[in-house]
Order: structure tokens, then C-alpha cells, then sequence
């Protein structure tokens, strides 16, 4: 499928973003920009202009274009969405696992463990997106599914959950289990409630993570003699 070079540049700075791969606050110039995609400045000009619509950016005076931050605020919102979003998500998705669909769900359930004991921290993180996709897309309702994708597309902009947080990945494997049970068990009111509860936990998790990391960089910014 053809892309114009304003559609391209747009596309990968989107997917970086998304991905972690740029600080929060870090300057996008656009000059260099052009140089890295081998364009004119216009087209940036018009890939940034879209990000900025799309919240990932904003303009700073005598600054320009920087990668803007999660707030706590941000943070917030987004998983009170979740909580709802991917609770009905689970309580629809009942009805719709077939045999092989929980066959797999076990397989990567166990997966985890094994990622969790060898302290595979980025693996455990893959194979929890693919646990809570796999219980979604039997939901039968594409809107809802591109809806907690769109909001899951967040989720790499934030600090990781799960890096050396082995307390936190303890109770995620626990709450995948009962979720799992309740699926097996067709009780889609149960599961819906263990998904729900799951996910506020994770988003408590995260605000407290973030919060964190925000007054680590703050105090590191402090000289050694004013500490």
C-alpha cells in the first residue's frame, strides 16, 4: 500500500513513541528529522503536526515540538477505562472460548511461571499481552477490542510493570489463575469481577511506579551538596 512520505515519517515517530523509544520532554528537531528520513522539512512539519493532534506531542515556547508526558492524571484516566473496557471484555469473551482457546490460555499460563522463575522479566510481560488478548478477541466485538488496543497502546509510555517487581508479577500470576478458573467454569460475572479487580490493582501498581520514578529524576537533579 502506497504512503506519502508525511504518512511514513508519521507512522514511525507514532510507533516509537508508543514504544518508549523517546523521553518524556525529549526535543524532536526537525531538521535532523529530515535529514534521518531523507525528506524536505514540510513533510515532518506535517507527521508532527498529526502527533501533536494526537496528544503525543505538544509545542513548548522557545522550545518547539517534545515528546509530551503521562501524568498521573493520564495515567488515571486511561485505566479507569481499562478496568471497565476489558472487564466486559472478559465477561463477553465467555461465550465465545472454544476448547482450543483455553487449551492455550493454560499453555501460556504456564509459560509465565516458567518466565517468572527464570526472572525473564520482558518475556512475562509478552506473555501477559498475549494472555489477556487471547480472552478478548473471543469477545465477538471488534469496536471493543480496538478500543482497549487503542488504550494498551499507552502501555510501553509508562514505567514496566513487572522489571524486577517480582511481588507485583506474584500476584498477577495468582489473579491469572482465578481468572482462568472462571472462564473454565463459564461464570462470566466471575470472571468479569476477577478481571476488574486485576486490573485496578495493576493500575494502583502503575501510578505508584510512576510516582516514583518522577521523584527519583527529580532528586537527581539535585547536586550532591544540597541533598
Amino acid at each position: 500500500m502506497y504512503r506519502t512520505k508525511k504518512e511514513m515519517i508519521y507512522q514511525t515517530l507514532k510507533e516509537e513513541i508508543l514504544n518508549g523509544q523517546y523521553e518524556f520532554g525529549e526535543k524532536l528537531v526537525i531538521s535532523r528529522l529530515a535529514i534521518r528520513f531523507e525528506s524536505s522539512e514540510i513533510p515532518v512539519r506535517e507527521a508532527i503536526s498529526q502527533l501533536d493532534s494526537d496528544k503525543l506531542i505538544e509545542f513548548k515556547p522557545h522550545v518547539g515540538a517534545v515528546v509530551s508526558t503521562l501524568s498521573s492524571k493520564d495515567i488515571q484516566e486511561i485505566f479507569e477505562l481499562r478496568v471497565e473496557l476489558e472487564g466486559l471484555a472478559t465477561r463477553l469473551a465467555v461465550e465465545g472460548l472454544k476448547e482450543d482457546h483455553l487449551v492455550e490460555l493454560r499453555e501460556i499460563l504456564d509459560d509465565s511461571v516458567v518466565a517468572f522463575g527464570e526472572k525473564n522479566y520482558s518475556e512475562y510481560e509478552s506473555l501477559n499481552v498475549k494472555f489477556h488478548n487471547k480472552i478478548y478477541s473471543a469477545c465477538n466485538n471488534q469496536l471493543l477490542i480496538r478500543t482497549i488496543d487503542d488504550l494498551w497502546a499507552n502501555t510501553k509510555r509508562y514505567p514496566s510493570l513487572f522489571k524486577g517487581n517480582d511481588e507485583h508479577i506474584q500476584a498477577s500470576v495468582e489473579e491469572h489463575e482465578l481468572i482462568y478458573n472462571a472462564l473454565l467454569e463459564k461464570d462470566s460475572i466471575l470472571a468479569e469481577s476477577y478481571m476488574i479487580k486485576h486490573k485496578t490493582r495493576a493500575g494502583r501498581e502503575i501510578l505508584r511506579r510512576n510516582q516514583r520514578d518522577y521523584y527519583d529524576k527529580i532528586n537527581s537533579l539535585i547536586p550532591n551538596h544540597s541533598r
